[in-house]
């Protein structure tokens, strides 16, 4: 049995890396909007992240800098199409943390049919395809947790540290492991400063980094972008009932809308823009605050259950290729899912739940405050449901296997 789990899961890595080839032959799919950001960015790294001269500096807050310096040192040696063949690097590194994550507590066939879940997941192979942070974001994230799980609390640590310049999610993870800390060990105080010095020092250059460049300190602006997305859609909703205008389903349209009210553009004086926009987000967050709810659970369920059509419809697979791909993809999210949402439930009825289910649940909470949802977000957390799901499963066949004993005896 295991030696046929594995041949599968070689055979599944050779497939992946024959998509990522048909991938490398067309930038319709190496190749998305958020894409064209990145590579832009990488081009200079000291005029855009370094540079208290800039005229147009919008894209340079919005976006962290750990990308593009990843951009920046690969393009020098590799083809630009050929730089997502760093993410099969990250996420083969994912697969391995899967195993030896899963190996802690369950044998070895389960493992391997976790490392399967993983390779056979249409949302990640997508993503590895693009020139897109997911790939190594989902690796930073999952070895964070990872080596807090073991116990090796400076290497989550440099993880966390990683992942705050890929994606603005440091803050937010340093307080959920402090969080899971205080409530799972002892000796709190040295674990604590273990696990968060170092990111804290690297969020805190960057809130420095800013406030030199623009004279006004932020991690990025992003966080205040959304939120103002959120604000305005959230009111779009409630006056409207309505997701499908432009103020809910496009960020860019809201911004755009708010720069011209203002009289400003992303030329303005930086500190003037950035401080309005701060303010501008905060101070309608207690505002409809049922329809923020409302949206939050909208994007929760498109977030979890979204299946990326759009993307793999750009691939240019014949028609029976693609509506295989579509309809694995749905039956894949919907069954990993449900076995999510019925943990949470068990877990919730014998009051407890574990740090699997806090930390997935912590991130969907973020992430959904992103008004209309994107599955792509799910990419970070594909490994933990996956971990999930193998234990809700292992429970399973356990107590069947028990309950068998009990009457043949």
């Amino acid at each position: 049995m295991e030696k046929l789990l594995k041949s599968v899961i070689s055979l599944l890595i050779l497939v992946r890396v024959l998509f990522l080839q048909i991938s490398t032959k067309s930038a319709s799919i190496y190749l998305t909007k958020d894409s064209d950001h990145y590579i832009v960015l990488s081009k200079d790294i000291e005029y855009f992240f370094f540079n208290d001269n800039l005229s147009n500096y919008w894209l340079s807050t919005f976006r962290l800098p750990g990308y593009p310096i990843l951009l920046n040192i690969f393009s020098k040696i590799l083809e630009l199409k050929n730089i997502i063949y760093l993410n099969l690097i990250a996420d083969l590194i994912v697969l391995y943390l899967v195993y030896k994550l899963l190996f802690i507590y369950f044998e070895k066939k389960y493992c391997y049919v976790g490392c399967i879940l993983f390779l056979i997941n249409t949302n990640v192979l997508i993503s590895s395809s693009q020139i897109m942070t997911e790939s190594f974001s989902t690796l930073f994230l999952f070895s964070s947790f990872y080596f807090y799980k073991i116990k090796k609390y400076l290497l989550s640590s440099i993880f966390i540290s990683l992942l705050s310049i890929f994606k603005p999610l440091g803050v937010y993870l340093i307080v959920l492991y402090i969080i899971l800390i205080i409530f799972e060990e002892r000796k709190l105080t040295t674990k604590i400063i273990k696990i968060s010095f170092i990111p804290i020092c690297v969020i805190f250059s960057i809130y420095l980094n800013n406030f030199v460049q623009y004279e006004t300190s932020f991690y990025s602006t992003s966080s205040y972008f959304h939120l103002q997305w959120l604000n305005e859609a959230s009111e779009s909703i409630c006056k409207n009932g309505d997701f499908n205008n432009p103020i809910v389903s496009e960020p860019g349209y809201v911004f755009e809308n708010w720069l011209q009210e203002n009289e400003l553009t992303t030329t303005s004086n930086s500190k003037i823009l950035i401080n309005k926009l701060k303010d501008d987000s905060s101070g309608q967050i207690l505002d409809n605050f049922h329809c923020k709810a409302y949206s939050m659970v909208r994007s929760s369920v498109w977030n979890m259950f979204g299946i990326r059509r759009a993307n793999w419809i750009g691939v240019g697979f014949n028609s029976i290729t693609l509506n295989f791909i579509i309809y694995f993809s749905l039956i894949y999210v919907v069954i990993i899912n449900s076995i999510f949402i019925i943990s949470i439930y068990k877990s919730l009825k014998n009051k407890r739940i574990n740090s699997y289910l806090i930390f997935t649940l912590f991130y969907i909470l973020i992430i959904s405050t992103l008004p209309f949802g994107n599955s792509r977000t799910r990419v970070l957390i594909e490994p933990l449901l996956i971990v999930i799901f193998i234990d809700s499963i292992k429970n399973v066949i356990s107590n069947r296997l028990n309950k068998s004993n009990s009457s043949a005896s």
